[in-house]
């Protein structure tokens, strides 16, 4: 069986042409729209987690804003919750390989449980107590369902590069480090 050509149409009439081509300039303004209400959403979710001050585990208020405009991973997590306990020898890992990166834990926990916590298992990194607050924080950085743990990585800008609700995978949180570090 041979395929039939295609019958030759007409080239579209001027007019055709200047109501797609203003279809297509619509739909690219309103895409540009989009993003940009996306990227301005993005920045006030940051800018509740960069105006709370909370306790280190000496106790000594911490002001979230003093990382504003640096790369940043956040995490949420506590001292019951198996796959936070799990997952916090990887961070501490990613820490050291990722020095221009910030990171902060943020425990929903009290400070006695994660002092006790940190005698065995140690990490590098800033950790501070939100207690309930952390979940507020969670749910602002686009945690719908304030499970633990929670990490998101933020890049200079304020804006979240990834948000990850579940124990996370180094390997797959790497290319987002790695992105936010540039």
């Amino acid at each position: 069986m041979q395929a039939k050509p295609f019958p030759r149409q007409a080239a579209p009439s001027p007019a055709r042409r200047r109501w797609c081509t203003v279809a297509a300039v619509s739909v690219l303004g309103l895409m540009s729209a989009c993003k940009d209400q996306g990227a301005a959403t993005a920045g006030a979710a940051t800018d509740t987690l960069f105006a709370a001050t909370l306790p280190d585990l000496k106790g000594t208020p911490q002001p979230l804003a003093q990382w504003r405009g640096k790369p940043m991973l956040v995490n949420f997590w506590a001292t019951w919750c198996a796959p936070c306990v799990k997952e916090m020898p990887d961070l501490d890992a990613l820490d050291r390989e990722f020095p221009g990166v910030t990171f902060v834990g943020i425990g929903v926990d009290s400070p006695e449980n994660m002092r006790e916590f940190v005698q065995k298992v140690p990490v590098g990194y800033t950790l501070l107590e939100a207690r309930a607050q952390g979940l507020d924080l969670m749910r602002g950085l686009g945690s719908s369902t304030g499970g633990l743990p929670f990490t998101a990585v933020i890049g200079r800008d304020g804006r979240i590069i990834r948000a990850v609700a579940g124990q996370i995978s180094p390997d797959n949180l790497r290319p987002s480090l790695a992105q936010a570090a540039r």
